[in-house]
């Protein structure tokens, strides 16, 4: 476990109790589902938030981690359905859901994660909180359908892109600092929100990058489908922007109709050799510092220097 995650075990173990026992169905069919897709869900990198900003600002509740948990069930949703969306075959180095169950119940499940997960934080009868997570999830949504609507549209903007990555990626992150804080004066539960969407916005760009350089075995899931499927991350966006009209005519025919792995194979290396992917990892540095800024309002200790490793790890990761 990685140290900005130390001390939080126990913490994580009443998370994945809870996840667990939101998700119990009672019907043997459906449990034995839920009990081979094993441990599916995420890095814990949403639960993290609330554990950490809930330690640095006062203590760890059993709210936290019932929070926690909700969020990790969001997030393990959409890993259900973005790999069916992707047609990825591997997540954390095992089959995903669709390749392992069929198209259609691994729908059912991502819509399964979905409801528990509401219905998990309606328990807590915190309205707030509830019209909050509901509040986000359309936001998470949203971005989601306006990443499938610009697939293949050389023409996107970074700011288009900074708006669908902040959807799917750092509203969550954003609420997960946000529900640590809750309690906190309104200072620190913006300086938290502002921590948690940097987190997400350095977070998915250095992901996007992984797609191009990781490892497959350290990332544990499939690769180079952002280039299959056309879609707009922040390295090919750079490597548009600064090709000469006759290099930017050849890299959008590779990227809108691509003719097969060799296509693929070329433009990814068109993308490392520009210095396109250099460009997106310094700007998801950038989000770093304004996480780690936003932690100077947070009082000394142990919890918000764990959060400022955090916000370092999120950049320098190979998986």
């Amino acid at each position: 476990m990685h140290a900005a995650f130390a001390g939080l075990e126990p913490h994580f173990l009443a998370v994945e109790g809870h996840m667990a026992r939101a998700l119990e169905a009672n019907e043997l069919r459906v449990d034995g589902l839920i009990s081979d897709l094993g441990t599916f869900h995420g890095k814990m990198l949403r639960p993290a938030l609330v554990l950490l900003v809930a330690q640095a600002l006062g203590s760890i509740t059993d709210v936290h981690t019932r929070l926690g948990a909700a969020l990790e069930m969001i997030h393990t949703a959409t890993l259900i359905h973005d790999d069916l969306i992707d047609d990825a075959n591997v997540r954390r180095n095992q089959p995903t859901a669709h390749v392992r169950f069929g198209n259609t119940t691994s729908v059912l499940l991502g819509d399964y994660f979905y409801t528990h997960a509401f219905t998990l934080v309606a328990r807590l009868k915190l309205p707030d909180v509830s019209l909050r997570l509901v509040e986000t999830t359309n936001v998470l949504c949203r971005g989601e359908l306006q990443q499938q609507c610009v697939e293949r549209d050389a023409a996107i903007s970074e700011s288009e892109y900074e708006r669908i990555i902040y959807g799917k990626t750092a509203c969550l992150t954003e609420l997960a600092a946000e529900f640590g804080a809750a309690g906190s004066n309104e200072p620190l539960r913006l300086a938290a929100a502002n921590y948690g969407r940097a987190c997400g916005m350095a977070f998915q760009i250095v992901d996007d990058c992984l797609d191009f350089t990781g490892d497959p075995y350290k990332v544990g899931k499939s690769l180079s489908t952002d280039i299959e499927r056309g879609r707009m991350t922040l390295p090919i966006i750079r490597l548009l922007s600064g090709a000469s009209p006759a290099e930017r005519a050849a890299h959008e025919r590779r990227l809108t109709a691509p003719t097969g792995p060799d296509d693929v194979a070329a433009f990814r290396e068109a993308v490392i050799a520009s210095g396109a992917l250099a460009s997106a990892l310094s700007t998801a540095k950038d989000h770093v510092r304004r996480a780690q800024e936003a932690l100077t309002a947070f009082p000394a200790g142990t919890a918000r220097d764990q959060l400022q490793v955090l916000a370092e790890f999120i950049v320098a990761r190979d998986f």
